[in-house]
């Protein structure tokens, strides 16, 4: 069966080698070509509008544009750097020890009892006593 339907398809193909297609058809392929062609004018590619529209405003040549279009690449430049630039891989070292509080009680305890024993040496003086102050 195989080897039918290959000798079939053989058969064919060398019947269709000496076909050729009219006149006709290679002039409805120039007129088919020529009708591309004329839709690729009619409705152009974004590239080639804005390419256009750049080549429009650059036509007048003032030097306004050309100061115009220098701050626009500097803009695009400046934040493509800002938004796409590689950050540094920095965690801050920060200080995880637990706060201890007791030593902070304790030393505005001394602190009181200090100027405590400072008031009861200075009573009899009449120099003025400056109290130490806890922060």
């Amino acid at each position: 069966m195989n080897d039918d339907n290959f000798h079939s398809l053989r058969n064919l193909i060398s019947l269709k080698r000496h076909e050729q297609p009219d006149d006709a058809y290679f002039d409805e392929l120039l007129e088919e070509f020529h009708r591309r062609q004329q839709q690729d004018h009619l409705n152009p590619s974004l590239h080639k509008e804005i390419l256009e529209r750049v080549s429009t405003w650059f036509a007048n040549t003032s030097r306004w544009n050309y100061v115009m279009g220098a701050g626009a690449a500097y803009a695009l430049v400046f934040f493509a750097v800002i938004f796409f630039w590689p950050k540094p891989d920095v965690t801050p070292v920060l200080n995880t020890a637990p706060i201890q509080h007791q030593e902070q009680v304790q030393s505005i305890e001394t602190l009181d009892e200090k100027a405590l024993e400072a008031k009861e040496v200075n009573k009899g003086k009449s120099e003025q006593v400056v109290e130490p102050q806890a922060y």
